[in-house]
């Protein structure tokens, strides 16, 4: 889950104060894991609520389980990245939280 901070971001919506969705980021561990998903919402301007949901993964399968625009995001990671985005949900407010 993240939030809409004051500084410029492309991910969401106009409307959107937040949003939850699937993430996957490669790496050795849970808690390297943890560190590049936040840096990657972060660095789009947005800010992390809560992690949830964890989940370690085995290849492309076990993630077309979870979300399909993950798993195709997935299959397609581009050279060099660590994290893919899946569906995000979106959802109301107004300001930074």
């Amino acid at each position: 889950t993240f939030e809409r901070r004051a500084k410029e971001q492309n991910i969401l919506p106009e409307w959107a104060h937040g949003a939850c969705g699937w993430m996957v980021a490669l790496a050795p561990d849970e808690e390297a894991a943890r560190v590049l998903l936040v840096r990657d919402v972060e660095c789009h301007g947005l800010r992390v609520v809560e992690i949830n949901s964890e989940r370690e993964v085995f290849g492309d399968d076990e993630v077309e389980e979870i979300d399909d625009s993950l798993a195709m995001n997935f299959r397609q990671i581009e050279c060099g990245r660590q994290t893919v985005w899946g569906t995000i949900h979106c959802y109301k407010g107004e300001g930074e939280a």
